[in-house]
């Protein structure tokens, strides 16, 4: 059924922009309380103000740097103290790094690993065992339409890291079935956010037409939705969910050669 009431809460990592702000959004819009999280304060306030005006739900705004170790336990620890129970944890927050493996710091490919890979796990982690408690639950991981893909060079490290989470979805959700805990991966492609400018060598960063480019608001409603729908894996838009199809389709070598 849809997340309709307010005493439902969502925390939402990486929320100050593009797909996670409008996570945001869109459960605000639904009446759901939300835990917003991103590096910045500065945006996630004015989130938080435009939330509360529009929709009069609770916004609790938890600057964090998921790059740390220790942060994600910060969140954990830190909500319980404010009174706040997690019931929906969208593990959004990620970049891209643009180049060959080698080509960059390690500290920025450090930081990619621990924000998209072992952030997520470590906050399903934290927070499930609390949801199975309560028998309900639910656990939106962000992966990226590159997880369906054949890797290529200039993505050495991002298509990895996102198919590690997309199939630590379909892992955790086997793990999870039939304990009140749904869990959903979503695979966005083309998708007009921010992240663009920062993720040469993967998927998003590929010339597309811009009226194949999803929005991040439609991202995150079909996300929404798939997971109200207790749906283990989402693709928003259609030429998205084409490209996936297509590359399934293909022998390993075409596809490959292809995506070179």
């Amino acid at each position: 059924m849809p997340e309709t009431a307010a005493q439902k809460t969502a925390l939402i990592t990486g929320a100050s922009s593009g797909i996670g702000r409008a996570f945001a959004l869109g459960y605000a819009a639904r009446g759901v309380n939300i835990v917003a999280v991103a590096r910045r304060r500065a945006p996630l306030d004015a989130l938080a103000s435009e939330l509360s005006a529009r929709h009069g739900v609770t916004v609790t705004v938890l600057p964090a740097d998921l790059s740390k170790a220790d942060d994600p336990e910060y969140l954990f620890e830190t909500l319980p103290r404010q009174g706040i129970a997690i019931d929906i944890l969208v593990n959004n927050a990620g970049f891209g790094v643009p180049g060959h493996l080698c080509e960059n710091d390690w500290e920025r490919h450090r930081a990619t690993i621990e924000v998209m890979a072992t952030a997520p796990v470590r906050l399903a982690y934290l927070f499930a065992p609390t949801m199975i408690e309560r028998g309900h639950g639910r656990i939106i991981n962000v992966s990226s339409l590159s997880a369906l893909l054949p890797p290529h060079a200039g993505g050495t490290l991002y298509y990895p890291v996102k198919s590690f989470l997309y199939q630590f979805s379909l892992a955790f959700r086997e793990e999870m079935r039939g304990r009140g805990v749904n869990v959903t991966a979503v695979c966005p492609g083309f998708t007009a956010t921010n992240f663009r400018a920062a993720a040469g060598g993967t998927v998003e960063s590929v010339a597309v037409p811009r009226w194949l480019w999803s929005s991040p608001e439609d991202v995150a409603d079909a996300a929404i939705r798939a997971a109200e729908a207790n749906k283990a894996v989402v693709i928003p838009g259609l030429f998205n969910k084409a490209v996936a199809a297509t590359f399934k389709l293909l022998p390993g070598p075409v596809a490959r050669r292809i995506m070179q």
